[in-house]
């Protein structure tokens, strides 16, 4: 066994080599110029994920309690634990981040997650198939997945931060192979799944669930195995054990601020039929041709990723005839169905329209799993079709060559993700005011609010690469503000109308509410006009500068009383 691993290791580091070129090559090249000055994904979640690369070696290096911020959503502050804010990722990119900051850490780290997930991915199917040719293949087809694709769109860090799960199915597989002992296995899987939680709470979370019914489908149809499989359970439960051990800090956090739904709605977060068959703008093949349909999906397009492709279907129905008296054939089919059957969600959508509701709609309102959206498990469809199509084509003689190519290419270039348009990738405003050093006027820890507010405007980005010099009373961590914060009445306005000029709080509402929220300054863009110079005059006096207006201005009594002066 040692001897193998020696010799797989130059393959597999080529491999792994490979995937990463690939990565760059479809996701890197904006990026050459200007490393930090563009960011992977569209809209504001990008700048979510570069204050949590900022926010946790800041608070680490202040000795300040890292699971709970202030710097956002003051005075009250947010338990971090129910955010996505990724601490594994962020403090393994950490030295980069403190080196080049955290825009250039993010892009890098969302330039790798692809290449590792395809890669972890390989592993689990050379093990399955001993063939580097179809393990490549199978890597590829769930590291750059329409799931990783349409997350990758959406810059969701946490999301396309998957490459431990092949891994735990790996780990599961060696145990009832025989080659790990219940030892091996819990500390393995304590591991994985302390990382894991520290890279998503829902992915941990969905992945729980997929094991506990593939468990459960394993001993149905694989009738060999069933001892072994009883006997996983034990270092399986001890292997959640250590990883709540090792995870301790995370999980007492995450127990202590349990929100119920935070993160999104289920039906709207669900998976159209048609959706396993055409693709969406994220891939390049066809995906214009279809946006029209497309966008009557249920959820948005980062969320639209359970397209498996023609030419993939046609590998797993080969796979299912062919092979369909082993075992393991209706072990693999049923998990595909039943994880596209979780991602379809609450009700059988086609084409937008509603048919017929699903067990989804039971499972949705237990505490836990209402957090987890269901077109997120077309993540497990991606893997399991992907180890399907590597089973293929390990045992399928190709007409030319000794394994089939032509197939398998074209599954591949079905997927391949439309990266000459602009939607990867975002170009987050930075005006002077925070590039050029000119925020120093505004004494340390003083309490702003920023406009545009909150999720309508980049001022989680400016405060991460302002080093936190200040913090702010709006702030964007998750789907849903904490309680205590939406229970202001100008909050909410801000948080849910503020795109409704109508709507928006008139001068005497926003001092009101500076005052409830003990903001120090309120600071406005000059080219958005809300609130402009005479609505800003309002709070005191006036400064415009580096593209911000800002009342009171530098050098004068804040809001909240504070006489120090120039910071």
């Amino acid at each position: 066994m040692v001897q193998a691993m020696r010799v797989r290791a130059p393959a597999n580091l080529i491999v792994l080599c490979g995937y990463v070129a690939v990565s760059l090559g479809y996701f890197g090249r904006p990026l050459l110029h200007h490393p930090g000055r563009i960011l992977i994904g569209t809209g504001r979640d990008p700048e979510l994920f570069v204050w949590a690369f900022a926010w946790w070696p800041h608070a680490i290096g202040s000795w300040t309690n890292p699971f709970v911020s202030h710097a956002v959503y003051a005075p009250a502050g947010i338990d971090l634990a129910w955010t996505t804010s990724v601490p594994g990722l962020a403090l393994a990119f950490s030295p980069l981040t403190i080196l080049f900051g955290p825009d250039v850490s993010l892009n890098v780290a969302a330039l790798l997650m692809p290449a590792l997930t395809a890669w972890t991915a390989y592993l689990l199917c050379r093990h399955l198939t001993r063939s580097v040719w179809a393990s490549i293949f199978g890597g590829y087809l769930f590291g750059f997945s329409s799931y990783i694709l349409g997350h990758q769109v959406g810059g969701h860090l946490n999301l396309t931060g998957v490459f431990l799960v092949p891994l735990v199915a790996l780990a599961v597989i060696r145990y009832l192979e025989g080659e790990l002992d219940n030892r091996g296995l819990a500390i393995r899987l304590g591991v994985l799944l302390a990382l894991q939680l520290s890279i998503s709470t829902e992915v941990a979370t969905t992945l729980t669930v997929f094991m506990a019914f593939g468990l459960v489908l394993a001993y149905g149809f694989l009738r060999a195995e069933r001892p072994r499989l009883l006997s996983s359970l034990r270092p399986i439960l001890a292997g959640y054990g250590l990883g709540a051990i090792f995870a301790a800090p995370l999980v007492y956090y995450t127990v202590r601020g349990f929100v119920p739904q935070s993160f999104g709605d289920p039906p709207f977060f669900s998976t159209d039929l048609l959706n396993f068959v055409i693709p969406t703008q994220a891939t390049g093949v066809a995906g214009e041709h279809f946006a029209k349909l497309t966008f009557k999906f249920p959820g948005n397009n980062d969320e639209r990723g359970a397209y498996l492709g023609l030419p993939l279907l046609l590998i797993v129905g080969a796979y299912a005839v062919r092979q369909r008296r082993a075992p393991k054939t209706w072990f693999l089919v049923v998990s595909l169905l039943l994880s596209a059957l979780f991602a379809l969600g609450t009700a059988l959508r086609v084409e937008g329209r509603r048919i017929v509701a699903l067990p989804w709609a039971l499972s949705s309102h237990v505490p836990g799993l209402d957090d987890a959206l269901p077109d997120r498990f077309a993540l497990f469809v991606s893997l399991v079709a992907a180890v399907i199509a590597a089973l293929w084509i390990a045992s399928t003689k190709g007409w030319i060559y000794p394994r089939p190519y032509l197939l398998p290419l074209i599954a591949v270039a079905a997927l391949v993700p439309a990266v000459w348009h602009p939607y990867y990738y975002s170009h987050p405003e930075r005006w002077a005011f925070f590039t050029d050093g000119s925020y120093k006027c505004i004494p340390p820890n003083e309490t702003l609010a920023i406009f545009p507010y909150g999720f309508w405007g980049d001022s989680m980005l400016w405060q991460a690469e302002t080093g936190f010099r200040f913090r702010m009373a709006e702030g964007y961590l998750r789907y849903t503000p904490p309680a205590s914060y939406l229970a202001d009445p100008t909050a909410y306005k801000l948080t849910y109308l503020f795109a409704n000029p109508a709507d928006r709080p008139d001068p005497a509402e926003l001092l009101a509410f500076a005052k409830r929220m003990h903001v120090d300054r309120i600071l406005s863009v000059v080219s958005h006009t809300y609130p402009d110079g005479p609505q800003m005059h309002s709070f005191g006096v006036l400064q415009s500068t580096g593209g911000m207006l800002i009342a009171p201005a530098c050098g004068h009594t804040s809001l909240a009383g504070d006489t120090r002066g120039n910071g």
